[in-house]
């Protein structure tokens, strides 16, 4: 049976130097390599096509990295050779992420005619001071300007991203982060709290003595008050850590959040097909000389995933969204069993609705303003 991909995720690893919080795959850019690089992505995407059959998909969405440190004529020919290879006719989104330092007019222009049309822009902040301590190789005039850019030339789908929590940065400084973004008036915003990922330079910072994290309460504080001025100024909390205007939901997060399929193609791409997920290795030149040499890339996770534990992801992902979830729906994707699943979880639901992190409405859980805060708690409170 042909799978439905409705999703193509691209992985370019390339940036410009690691940022002190990320412990994301990443490599220098170098542009000999990033051709071969391009070239390798066209045949990995060919070989999937040779399994699968033609490939018609509703969203393309290009990570990394740094995909806009990868030069105009590159990425035009690579995404020639995607338009040719899956059926974009009915292609509703195409996204690359981009740092603010990348997005020149002469790229903005590329991107529109390449028929990229949404950017998602990694600003995290509008503060030196608060940039230095996460690493990052732009400025706050360097975001400014990217986000100038962007509203002169009216493109009309973009995104900025936006780090709350940041060590050593006030509640001012970030009170001042939000209102600068709103100079702008992005369509979609995403605000994260930052995360002392393992193996990431802050971690070992703090590991250290050198840093430290702010309270769970700090941390809090500053992620409500995003959410309480973004509501103000008429976005939508669609996700737990998205806001969006009408109409501006990433459709690409959607679906894979609805438990949609989609394919991932590069090193450290991840994959959801078929009733199996798999993650390409974090290795550029293995993937090179797999690919070079007519083999698929390696592969450092590979399992297949039961209808139940599909079901049960379904139902923590639809939690996290502001739609929520019907418990209804997703059974009847089980058939008998799922009676008994919904059951159980409708008597987990219950409980947590009774400490005050989940609600019901006419079929459809939800979570709480407090249940927000605790996420992972709910999530871990209806697993097995």
């Amino acid at each position: 049976m042909k799978p439905s991909i409705s999703g193509l995720y691209i992985h370019v690893p390339f940036c410009d130097g690691k940022c002190d919080y990320c412990a994301f795959y990443s490599v220098p850019y170098d542009p000999v390599m990033a051709r071969r690089y391009a070239e390798a992505l066209e045949r990995e995407l060919t070989g999937w096509v040779q399994v699968y059959g033609p490939l018609a998909v509703e969203t393309v969405y290009v990570g990394g990295g740094t995909p806009t440190l990868v030069s105009g004529e590159v990425l035009r020919e690579f995404f020639e050779r995607v338009r040719s290879a899956v059926n974009c006719s009915g292609l509703r989104e195409w996204t690359i992420e981009a740092n603010p330092g990348t997005l020149t007019e002469q790229l903005l222009e590329f991107l529109g005619e390449a028929s990229v049309n949404r950017i998602s822009v990694g600003v995290q902040a509008f503060d030196d001071a608060t940039l230095g301590i996460l690493g990052r190789r732009h400025s706050a005039a360097d975001a400014r300007a990217a986000c100038d850019r962007l509203k002169r030339v009216q493109w009309v789908n973009w995104s900025v991203d936006l780090i709350a929590g940041v060590p050593g940065q006030g509640a001012g400084v970030w009170r001042d982060t939000l209102l600068q973004a709103m100079d702008f008036g992005p369509p979609h915003l995403s605000v994260y709290a930052l995360t002392f990922e393992e193996g990431s330079r802050l971690a070992a910072r703090a590991t250290a003595g050198h840093i430290a994290s702010l309270s769970d309460e700090e941390q809090l504080d500053r992620l409500h008050e995003a959410q309480d001025f973004l509501s103000r100024q008429g976005y939508e909390r669609y996700e737990i850590s998205n806001f969006a205007r009408s109409g501006f939901a990433c459709l690409h997060n959607l679906a894979c959040w609805r438990g949609r399929e989609y394919l991932g193609i590069g090193c450290a791409a991840s994959s959801h097909v078929a009733g199996r997920r798999w993650t390409n290795a974090p290795d550029i030149a293995a993937y090179l000389a797999a690919v070079e040499a007519g083999r698929p890339p390696p592969r450092s996770e590979d399992e297949s995933f039961s209808p139940a534990a599909r079901a049960l992801e379904r139902l923590i992902f639809g939690l996290r969204m502001a739609e929520g979830v019907n418990l209804e729906e997703i059974a009847r994707s089980l058939g008998d069993r799922g009676i008994a699943m919904a059951s159980e979880w409708q008597q987990r639901l219950t409980a947590l609705a009774g400490q005050g992190l989940v609600t019901d409405h006419a079929g459809r859980w939800f979570l709480k303003e407090h249940g927000c805060d605790l996420a992972d708690l709910v999530a871990r409170e209806l697993m097995p």
